[in-house]
C-alpha cells in the first residue's frame, strides 16, 4: 500500500432533537437519537488515530428546529477533529449554516468547496424542489460542480451529498429516496472520475457501495437507526439486527479505502 494522504470519519443521520428521549424504539432504535449521538461522539474520539476531518452527510437533526441546533451543537463540538457538514432532508439548511457551519449570511443551498491536505472537498446540498424525502441538484450547483470536474486538476477528489444518487435495484431506495436528477449529478463527475476517490452520502440509514463508470459511491450507518434495501423492496422496513456505526476513509496514492465500523449504545 502506498503511503496515506488524507483519513477522515464518515458519520451520518444523528436526527437529534431537543428531546433527549426522542427515537428510542422508532424504527425498532433500542436507543435514542441522543445517545447514538454521544456514543458516535465518544467512539470517534477514542480511535487510536487523529482523522484528519469528519464528515457529517446530513440529517444533522429530526426536524428543522433551531433548539436542535444547539444540542447538535452541545455533542457534536465534542469531536475532536474538523466536520464538515453537508445538508439533509430533515435539515434546515439556515440554521445548519449558521449554528454548525460558521457561516454569518446562509445562502439558499449549502454548497462548498475545501481542500485538506491537497484533496478536494465538494459538499454539495441535494435539497431542491422534489417531493421528500427525495432529493434534487439545483442547475447552478451542476453548472458550479461542473467548473470543477472539467478543468485541469491533479489534486484527489472527494463529493460527498446527502441523497443517494444512482439506482441500485431497490424501489424504496431508487423511487422514494433517490435523487431525481442523480444522473445528470452522475454526468457532470465523469470528466473527473481519474482523480474522483468517492462520493460520499447518507440518507440511506445503511452501509451501501456502488461503482458506476469507475466512480466509487459509498454511504454510511446511522448512529440512530438502520433500515434495509431489499431488492424489490418497496416500503421502509428497519434493519432491527444491525447497530449504529460509522465508516473510516483511507485515500492512498491509488487506492480509497473504507473501513465498516460498529459500536455499542451503552444502556
Amino acid at each position: 500500500m502506498t503511503e496515506t494522504i488524507l483519513r477522515f470519519v464518515h458519520i451520518t443521520d444523528t436526527h437529534l432533537s431537543p428531546e433527549a428521549e426522542y427515537g428510542r424504539h422508532h424504527h425498532g432504535a433500542a436507543h435514542s437519537a441522543r445517545e447514538g449521538a454521544i456514543a458516535l461522539v465518544e467512539t470517534v474520539n477514542a480511535l487510536p488515530f487523529q482523522p484528519d476531518f469528519i464528515l457529517h452527510t446530513g440529517d444533522v437533526v429530526y426536524d428543522p428546529d433551531p433548539a436542535a441546533y444547539g444540542v447538535a451543537k452541545s455533542i457534536l463540538s465534542r469531536l475532536k477533529a474538523p466536520v464538515y457538514y453537508v445538508a439533509g432532508n430533515h435539515d434546515q439548511g439556515a440554521e445548519l449554516q449558521r449554528v454548525l457551519g460558521g457561516v454569518s449570511t446562509p445562502t439558499p443551498y449549502f454548497h462548498y468547496e475545501r481542500e485538506i491536505k491537497g484533496v478536494q472537498l465538494l459538499v454539495l446540498d441535494s435539497n431542491g424542489p422534489a417531493e421528500p424525502p427525495r432529493g434534487f441538484i439545483s442547475p447552478e450547483q451542476l453548472d458550479w460542480l461542473e467548473k470543477r470536474t472539467s478543468g485541469f486538476d491533479l489534486r484527489p477528489l472527494i463529493v460527498a451529498v446527502h441523497h443517494n444518487v444512482l439506482p441500485v435495484g431497490s424501489p424504496w431506495l431508487d423511487d422514494f429516496m433517490r435523487t431525481t436528477n442523480g444522473w445528470d449529478l452522475h454526468q457532470a463527475l465523469l470528466p473527473a472520475r481519474g482523480r474522483l476517490r468517492g462520493v460520499f452520502f447518507g440518507h440511506v440509514h445503511q452501509p451501501l457501495d456502488m461503482v458506476r463508470d469507475g466512480i466509487l459511491y459509498a454511504s454510511a450507518p446511522s448512529s440512530w437507526c438502520q433500515f434495509h434495501a431489499y431488492p424489490d423492496q418497496v416500503d421502509t422496513i428497519s434493519d432491527t439486527d444491525s447497530g449504529p456505526g460509522f465508516n473510516i476513509v483511507t485515500l492512498t496514492g491509488d487506492q480509497t479505502y473504507v473501513r465498516r465500523c460498529r459500536f455499542v449504545v451503552k444502556p
